[in-house]
Protein backbone atom coordinates (compact mmCIF):
# COMPACT_ATOMS: atom_id res chain seq x y z
CA UNK A 1 0.00 0.00 0.00
CA UNK A 2 2.71 2.59 0.84
CA UNK A 3 4.50 1.73 -2.42
CA UNK A 4 1.25 2.16 -4.39
CA UNK A 5 0.47 5.49 -2.71
CA UNK A 6 3.96 6.77 -3.46
CA UNK A 7 3.69 5.79 -7.11
CA UNK A 8 0.21 7.31 -7.43
CA UNK A 9 1.41 10.49 -5.77
CA UNK A 10 4.35 10.71 -8.16
CA UNK A 11 2.06 10.31 -11.17
CA UNK A 12 -0.30 12.97 -9.81
CA UNK A 13 2.57 15.44 -9.27
CA UNK A 14 3.76 14.95 -12.84
CA UNK A 15 0.25 15.36 -14.26
CA UNK A 16 -0.88 18.22 -12.04
CA UNK A 17 1.67 20.95 -11.43
CA UNK A 18 0.68 24.35 -10.09
CA UNK A 19 1.34 27.13 -12.62
CA UNK A 20 3.20 24.67 -14.88
CA UNK A 21 1.83 26.26 -18.08
CA UNK A 22 3.36 29.61 -19.00
CA UNK A 23 2.57 31.76 -21.97
CA UNK A 24 3.30 35.33 -22.98
CA UNK A 25 1.41 37.30 -25.56
CA UNK A 26 1.13 40.97 -26.45
CA UNK A 27 -1.26 42.92 -28.67
CA UNK A 28 -0.56 46.23 -30.33
CA UNK A 29 -2.03 48.27 -33.11
CA UNK A 30 -3.39 51.61 -34.17
CA UNK A 31 -6.92 52.33 -32.92
CA UNK A 32 -8.04 55.82 -34.02
CA UNK A 33 -11.46 57.40 -33.46
CA UNK A 34 -13.23 60.44 -34.90
CA UNK A 35 -16.39 62.17 -33.61
CA UNK A 36 -18.22 64.96 -35.46
CA UNK A 37 -21.24 66.98 -34.30
CA UNK A 38 -23.21 69.38 -36.51
CA UNK A 39 -25.86 71.74 -35.11
CA UNK A 40 -28.65 71.78 -37.68
CA UNK A 41 -30.58 74.10 -35.35
CA UNK A 42 -30.15 75.25 -31.78
CA UNK A 43 -32.04 72.19 -30.52
CA UNK A 44 -31.36 69.79 -33.40
CA UNK A 45 -28.02 67.96 -33.78
CA UNK A 46 -26.50 65.36 -36.06
CA UNK A 47 -23.60 63.18 -34.95
CA UNK A 48 -21.20 61.03 -36.98
CA UNK A 49 -18.51 58.84 -35.47
CA UNK A 50 -15.90 56.24 -36.40
CA UNK A 51 -13.75 54.14 -34.07
CA UNK A 52 -11.47 51.16 -34.48
CA UNK A 53 -11.65 48.84 -31.47
CA UNK A 54 -10.54 45.41 -30.36
CA UNK A 55 -11.63 42.88 -27.75
CA UNK A 56 -9.46 40.41 -25.89
CA UNK A 57 -10.69 36.99 -24.81
CA UNK A 58 -11.22 36.67 -21.07
CA UNK A 59 -8.59 34.91 -18.98
CA UNK A 60 -11.09 32.16 -18.22
CA UNK A 61 -11.28 31.46 -21.97
CA UNK A 62 -7.53 31.01 -22.64
CA UNK A 63 -6.10 29.45 -19.44
CA UNK A 64 -5.59 25.76 -20.36
CA UNK A 65 -8.22 23.48 -18.88
CA UNK A 66 -10.62 20.69 -19.81
CA UNK A 67 -13.82 19.75 -18.01
CA UNK A 68 -15.77 16.52 -18.39
CA UNK A 69 -19.50 16.13 -17.74
CA UNK A 70 -20.58 12.51 -18.08
CA UNK A 71 -24.25 11.70 -18.55
CA UNK A 72 -26.05 9.29 -16.22
CA UNK A 73 -26.71 6.44 -18.64
CA UNK A 74 -27.87 2.85 -18.35
CA UNK A 75 -25.51 0.07 -19.45
CA UNK A 76 -27.51 -0.36 -22.67
CA UNK A 77 -27.32 3.36 -23.44
CA UNK A 78 -23.61 3.44 -22.70
CA UNK A 79 -22.98 0.63 -25.19
CA UNK A 80 -25.12 2.29 -27.87
CA UNK A 81 -22.77 4.16 -30.28
CA UNK A 82 -25.58 6.59 -31.22
CA UNK A 83 -26.00 7.91 -27.67
CA UNK A 84 -24.01 10.99 -26.60
CA UNK A 85 -22.00 9.94 -23.53
CA UNK A 86 -21.28 13.42 -22.16
CA UNK A 87 -19.59 16.74 -22.90
CA UNK A 88 -15.91 17.68 -22.90
CA UNK A 89 -15.18 21.42 -22.79
CA UNK A 90 -11.64 22.39 -23.84
CA UNK A 91 -10.26 25.92 -23.65
CA UNK A 92 -8.47 27.31 -26.67
CA UNK A 93 -5.18 28.89 -25.55
CA UNK A 94 -4.56 30.19 -29.10
CA UNK A 95 -7.72 32.33 -29.19
CA UNK A 96 -6.87 35.73 -30.73
CA UNK A 97 -8.55 39.10 -30.00
CA UNK A 98 -11.09 40.42 -32.48
CA UNK A 99 -10.87 43.86 -34.12
CA UNK A 100 -13.71 46.02 -35.42
CA UNK A 101 -14.41 49.13 -37.49
CA UNK A 102 -17.38 50.94 -35.95
CA UNK A 103 -19.54 53.51 -37.77
CA UNK A 104 -22.33 55.49 -36.03
CA UNK A 105 -24.79 58.11 -37.23
CA UNK A 106 -27.47 59.71 -35.03
CA UNK A 107 -29.76 62.73 -34.82
CA UNK A 108 -31.04 64.32 -31.59
CA UNK A 109 -33.90 66.77 -31.03
CA UNK A 110 -34.47 68.61 -27.74
CA UNK A 111 -37.91 70.12 -27.06
CA UNK A 112 -38.57 73.44 -25.32
CA UNK A 113 -40.07 71.56 -22.36
CA UNK A 114 -36.89 69.59 -21.71
CA UNK A 115 -37.82 66.46 -23.64
CA UNK A 116 -35.54 64.58 -26.01
CA UNK A 117 -35.96 62.24 -28.96
CA UNK A 118 -33.08 60.62 -30.86
CA UNK A 119 -32.49 57.93 -33.43
CA UNK A 120 -29.42 56.32 -34.90
CA UNK A 121 -27.91 53.74 -37.21
CA UNK A 122 -24.68 51.86 -36.63
CA UNK A 123 -22.48 49.20 -38.25
CA UNK A 124 -19.73 47.11 -36.67
CA UNK A 125 -17.40 45.27 -39.09
CA UNK A 126 -15.54 42.61 -37.11
CA UNK A 127 -12.51 40.49 -37.99
CA UNK A 128 -11.49 37.31 -36.11
CA UNK A 129 -14.83 37.23 -34.29
CA UNK A 130 -15.23 34.63 -31.54
CA UNK A 131 -17.15 31.45 -32.29
CA UNK A 132 -18.40 28.55 -30.19
CA UNK A 133 -18.23 25.06 -31.61
CA UNK A 134 -19.87 21.93 -30.27
CA UNK A 135 -19.34 18.75 -32.30
CA UNK A 136 -19.77 15.04 -31.73
CA UNK A 137 -16.13 14.04 -31.26
CA UNK A 138 -14.33 11.63 -33.56
CA UNK A 139 -10.90 10.14 -32.90
CA UNK A 140 -9.12 12.77 -35.02
CA UNK A 141 -10.93 15.61 -33.20
CA UNK A 142 -9.78 14.27 -29.84
CA UNK A 143 -6.21 13.81 -31.07
CA UNK A 144 -6.13 17.48 -32.15
CA UNK A 145 -6.83 18.63 -28.59
CA UNK A 146 -4.70 15.99 -26.84
CA UNK A 147 -7.44 13.66 -25.58
CA UNK A 148 -7.50 9.88 -25.90
CA UNK A 149 -10.13 7.94 -27.91
CA UNK A 150 -12.23 6.98 -24.87
CA UNK A 151 -14.19 10.20 -25.44
CA UNK A 152 -15.30 9.30 -28.96
CA UNK A 153 -19.02 10.08 -29.33
CA UNK A 154 -18.91 12.72 -26.62
CA UNK A 155 -19.84 16.35 -27.33
CA UNK A 156 -16.62 18.35 -27.77
CA UNK A 157 -17.02 22.06 -27.01
CA UNK A 158 -14.44 24.80 -27.61
CA UNK A 159 -14.12 28.44 -28.64
CA UNK A 160 -12.29 29.66 -31.75
CA UNK A 161 -11.85 32.63 -34.12
CA UNK A 162 -14.71 32.15 -36.58
CA UNK A 163 -13.74 34.82 -39.13
CA UNK A 164 -15.56 37.96 -40.20
CA UNK A 165 -18.86 39.15 -38.73
CA UNK A 166 -21.08 42.18 -39.14
CA UNK A 167 -23.50 43.79 -36.71
CA UNK A 168 -25.94 46.35 -38.10
CA UNK A 169 -28.48 48.11 -35.97
CA UNK A 170 -30.92 50.91 -35.35
CA UNK A 171 -31.87 52.51 -32.03
CA UNK A 172 -34.14 55.23 -30.69
CA UNK A 173 -34.59 57.05 -27.40
CA UNK A 174 -37.47 59.19 -26.15
CA UNK A 175 -38.06 61.13 -22.93
CA UNK A 176 -40.80 63.73 -22.50
CA UNK A 177 -42.55 65.48 -19.60
CA UNK A 178 -46.35 65.67 -19.73
CA UNK A 179 -46.52 69.12 -18.15
CA UNK A 180 -48.15 70.61 -21.27
CA UNK A 181 -50.64 67.77 -21.73
CA UNK A 182 -52.70 67.82 -18.51
CA UNK A 183 -53.00 69.93 -15.38
CA UNK A 184 -51.15 67.33 -13.34
CA UNK A 185 -48.75 66.45 -16.17
CA UNK A 186 -45.84 68.29 -14.57
CA UNK A 187 -45.44 65.32 -12.20
CA UNK A 188 -45.21 62.73 -15.00
CA UNK A 189 -42.51 61.83 -17.52
CA UNK A 190 -42.76 59.12 -20.16
CA UNK A 191 -39.74 57.38 -21.66
CA UNK A 192 -38.95 54.68 -24.21
CA UNK A 193 -35.93 53.25 -26.00
CA UNK A 194 -35.31 50.31 -28.27
CA UNK A 195 -32.66 48.56 -30.35
CA UNK A 196 -32.90 46.29 -33.38
CA UNK A 197 -29.83 44.29 -34.49
CA UNK A 198 -29.03 42.32 -37.64
CA UNK A 199 -26.31 39.77 -36.90
CA UNK A 200 -24.28 38.30 -39.78
CA UNK A 201 -21.47 35.80 -39.42
CA UNK A 202 -20.48 32.17 -39.59
CA UNK A 203 -23.09 29.71 -38.31
CA UNK A 204 -21.05 29.17 -35.12
CA UNK A 205 -20.29 32.86 -34.48
CA UNK A 206 -20.77 33.57 -30.78
CA UNK A 207 -23.51 36.23 -30.62
CA UNK A 208 -24.66 35.20 -27.13
CA UNK A 209 -24.18 38.72 -25.68
CA UNK A 210 -26.27 40.36 -28.43
CA UNK A 211 -30.09 40.50 -28.22
CA UNK A 212 -31.56 41.11 -31.72
CA UNK A 213 -34.62 42.92 -30.32
CA UNK A 214 -34.82 44.82 -27.03
CA UNK A 215 -36.86 47.70 -25.69
CA UNK A 216 -37.66 49.60 -22.49
CA UNK A 217 -40.58 51.93 -21.83
CA UNK A 218 -42.40 53.33 -18.86
CA UNK A 219 -43.56 56.31 -16.83
CA UNK A 220 -42.23 58.14 -13.80
CA UNK A 221 -44.07 60.23 -11.20
CA UNK A 222 -42.27 62.81 -9.07
CA UNK A 223 -43.61 65.18 -6.41
CA UNK A 224 -42.09 66.93 -3.46
CA UNK A 225 -41.73 63.76 -1.35
CA UNK A 226 -42.67 60.81 -3.57
CA UNK A 227 -40.97 59.34 -6.64
CA UNK A 228 -42.40 56.33 -8.47
CA UNK A 229 -41.15 54.60 -11.65
CA UNK A 230 -42.79 51.77 -13.61
CA UNK A 231 -40.58 50.30 -16.33
CA UNK A 232 -41.35 47.54 -18.80
CA UNK A 233 -38.44 45.63 -20.35
CA UNK A 234 -38.64 43.41 -23.45
CA UNK A 235 -35.92 40.99 -24.52
CA UNK A 236 -36.39 39.16 -27.80
CA UNK A 237 -35.30 35.65 -28.71
CA UNK A 238 -31.73 35.13 -27.47
CA UNK A 239 -29.44 32.61 -29.21
CA UNK A 240 -27.14 30.70 -26.87
CA UNK A 241 -24.89 27.63 -27.43
CA UNK A 242 -24.84 25.07 -30.25
CA UNK A 243 -26.63 21.75 -29.72
CA UNK A 244 -25.40 19.38 -32.46
CA UNK A 245 -27.70 16.57 -31.26
CA UNK A 246 -30.57 18.61 -32.79
CA UNK A 247 -28.91 18.86 -36.19
CA UNK A 248 -26.19 21.02 -37.77
CA UNK A 249 -28.25 24.16 -37.06
CA UNK A 250 -29.38 23.10 -33.59
CA UNK A 251 -28.99 25.75 -30.87
CA UNK A 252 -30.19 26.59 -27.40
CA UNK A 253 -32.27 29.76 -27.01
CA UNK A 254 -34.01 31.84 -24.38
CA UNK A 255 -37.51 32.74 -25.56
CA UNK A 256 -38.47 36.40 -25.73
CA UNK A 257 -40.14 37.81 -22.62
CA UNK A 258 -41.43 41.06 -21.17
CA UNK A 259 -41.24 42.01 -17.49
CA UNK A 260 -42.32 44.91 -15.29
CA UNK A 261 -40.03 46.52 -12.67
CA UNK A 262 -41.25 49.01 -10.03
CA UNK A 263 -39.27 51.51 -7.98
CA UNK A 264 -40.50 53.95 -5.35
CA UNK A 265 -38.90 56.44 -2.96
CA UNK A 266 -40.33 58.54 -0.14
CA UNK A 267 -38.48 61.50 1.38
CA UNK A 268 -39.11 61.16 5.12
CA UNK A 269 -37.30 64.37 6.03
CA UNK A 270 -34.31 66.35 4.76
CA UNK A 271 -31.90 63.68 6.04
CA UNK A 272 -33.67 60.36 5.39
CA UNK A 273 -35.52 58.69 2.52
CA UNK A 274 -37.00 55.22 2.06
CA UNK A 275 -36.52 53.24 -1.17
CA UNK A 276 -38.45 50.19 -2.37
CA UNK A 277 -37.83 48.23 -5.57
CA UNK A 278 -39.41 45.10 -7.03
CA UNK A 279 -38.18 43.28 -10.12
CA UNK A 280 -40.34 41.25 -12.51
CA UNK A 281 -43.41 41.88 -10.35
CA UNK A 282 -45.59 39.59 -12.50
CA UNK A 283 -43.06 36.74 -12.10
CA UNK A 284 -42.82 36.14 -15.87
CA UNK A 285 -40.94 32.84 -16.34
CA UNK A 286 -37.79 32.31 -18.40
CA UNK A 287 -38.26 29.65 -21.08
CA UNK A 288 -35.35 27.73 -22.58
CA UNK A 289 -35.76 26.34 -26.09
CA UNK A 290 -33.56 23.81 -27.89
CA UNK A 291 -34.19 23.17 -31.57
CA UNK A 292 -32.95 22.99 -35.14
CA UNK A 293 -34.78 23.47 -38.43
CA UNK A 294 -36.09 19.89 -38.29
CA UNK A 295 -37.40 20.12 -34.71
CA UNK A 296 -41.24 20.33 -34.59
CA UNK A 297 -42.68 23.32 -32.74
CA UNK A 298 -44.20 21.20 -29.94
CA UNK A 299 -40.78 19.71 -29.08
CA UNK A 300 -38.77 22.92 -28.87
CA UNK A 301 -39.44 23.91 -25.26
CA UNK A 302 -36.86 22.41 -22.89
CA UNK A 303 -37.35 24.10 -19.53
CA UNK A 304 -39.33 26.88 -17.86
CA UNK A 305 -37.91 28.63 -14.81
CA UNK A 306 -39.49 31.00 -12.30
CA UNK A 307 -37.20 33.07 -10.08
CA UNK A 308 -39.83 34.80 -7.95
CA UNK A 309 -40.11 38.54 -7.33
CA UNK A 310 -37.02 40.10 -5.69
CA UNK A 311 -37.96 42.98 -3.38
CA UNK A 312 -35.47 45.37 -1.79
CA UNK A 313 -36.26 47.91 0.92
CA UNK A 314 -33.71 50.43 2.18
CA UNK A 315 -33.20 53.63 4.12
CA UNK A 316 -30.86 56.30 2.73
CA UNK A 317 -29.34 58.98 4.92
CA UNK A 318 -27.71 62.24 3.88
CA UNK A 319 -25.98 64.58 6.34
Amino acid sequence: TPLYSSAASDVYKRQRQERSFKNKRSYDGYYPSLHLTYNLKENFQARLAYAKTFGRPGYNEIIPNATFAERDLTDAEFENPDVIKGTVTVRNTALRPWTADNYDFSIEYYSQSGGMVSGGLFVKEIKDFFGSRVIVAKAEDLEAVGLDPRYVNWNLSTKFNSGDARIRGAEFNLRQSLRHVTRFGKHFTVFANGTKLLLDGQRQADFTSFIPKSANWGVSFSSKRVTFVAKWNYRGLEKRVARPAFGPDGFEYFAGRMQLDLNAAYQINKHFSMNVSAGNVLNVPQTRLIYGSETPAYARQSRTEEFGVPIAVGIKGSF
